[in-house]
């Protein structure tokens, strides 16, 4: 036990981080020397205690041992952060408004992937029914508001036209979204970015 060395640390420092950690009173001086040629550096208990569970934290230790609060971001690097981020929660939004229910005829109908499961099977109902009478044939339907109305296979296609160009115009403004995000030039700018419709 090395009487000197009470309360002190061997540090091996990678990137600002504890690569390897060492109790330096377990070790004699010469085994000390040897790994500071290696790269270790010697740490106060104080210092010891703010690189503790630090992992990305609040402190970043020097090569040369010096332990140090963890400088504020930089522009470029909360831009970099905050570039995807906003692209994603776009992304989401778009994703989210495609599945909502969509209005046609003064009615609105559900648009998730059960409903569209369900418009496509009355479709395929509606127009083997309409070939077997030859007469238009038309199913009561309970749409998102719990309204029952009537509709044919012409009035479920003009539902799923009615999404699509939803959807394209979702599309568009999520692509100009993400133009805008992508040219900003601050956080301020790509938290003011929204989807225009």
């Amino acid at each position: 036990m090395n009487d000197k060395r009470v309360n002190q640390y061997l540090i091996l420092p990678e990137a600002g981080q504890r690569k390897d950690t060492k109790l330096a009173v377990e070790h004699s001086e010469e085994q000390i020397a040897e790994m500071l040629k290696q790269g270790y550096v010697i740490v106060n208990h104080d210092d010891f205690n703010k690189l503790i569970g630090n992992a990305g934290g609040e402190y970043l230790i020097a090569d040369d041992g010096r332990v140090y609060p963890k400088p504020a971001p930089t522009d470029a690097e909360l831009l970099a952060v905050a570039k995807p981020a906003k692209i994603a929660e776009l992304k989401a939004e778009r994703d989210s408004k495609e599945v909502e229910p969509i209005t046609y005829n003064g009615n609105l109908y559900d648009y998730d992937d059960k409903a569209r499961e369900r418009i496509n099977a009355a479709i395929i109902a509606l127009d083997v029914q309409t070939a077997q009478t030859k007469a238009v044939a038309s199913i009561d339907w309970t749409t998102a508001d719990n309204a029952d109305v009537k509709v044919t296979a012409n009035d479920l296609r003009m539902v799923i036209a009615a999404v699509a160009q939803r959807s394209n115009a979702l599309h568009v403004a999520y692509r100009a979204a993400k133009d805008k995000v992508e040219a900003a030039t601050t956080v301020t700018e790509i938290e003011a970015v929204t989807l225009n419709l």
